[in-house]
């Protein structure tokens, strides 16, 4: 465990203890993106595998345009859904759930307008958390 770990463990725990509330919201695949690379071994196996099924049910994907979170968990399940703070207007930082991303944006194209649900953390204070989370990513040069 280096620097990197140990502050993503403190800003996730920070996102959960100090939101003021989370709604559900259908966002755009490609306005999301990833708070640290999937780069670990078992992390790019199981990459290969959610992408390998997405692959086999690509184009049944494609005409819901809509992937809800029953549909994410028929096809790639997981405990919970993609956890994500919006940083900006049209872009959003997943805290949880990155490997299922990168197995979407990798199968799936911007040209493909699929939009995910997702779980968005809201804040009283947004910069502050955006700072940190943008600090995490920075870390990982993302």
């Amino acid at each position: 465990m280096d620097e990197k770990d140990v502050l993503l463990a403190k800003v996730v725990m920070d996102i959960h203890r100090k939101r003021s509330h989370t709604t559900f919201e259908n966002v755009n695949l490609f306005q999301l993106y990833p708070i640290h690379p999937i780069d670990r071994e078992g992390s790019l196996a199981s990459m290969e595998k959610r992408s390998q099924v997405l692959m086999d049910f690509r184009n049944e994907l494609l005409a819901q345009r809509i992937l809800t979170g029953e549909i994410l968990k028929k096809f790639i399940p997981s405990v919970s859904a993609i956890k994500a703070v919006r940083t900006g207007d049209d872009s959003y930082v997943t805290f949880e759930g990155n490997g299922r991303l990168a197995s979407l944006q990798k199968v799936f194209t911007p040209q493909d307008y699929m939009e995910v649900e997702i779980e968005l953390y809201h804040f009283s204070n947004v910069k502050k958390m955006i700072r940190r989370v943008e600090r995490v990513r920075s870390l990982h040069n993302l």
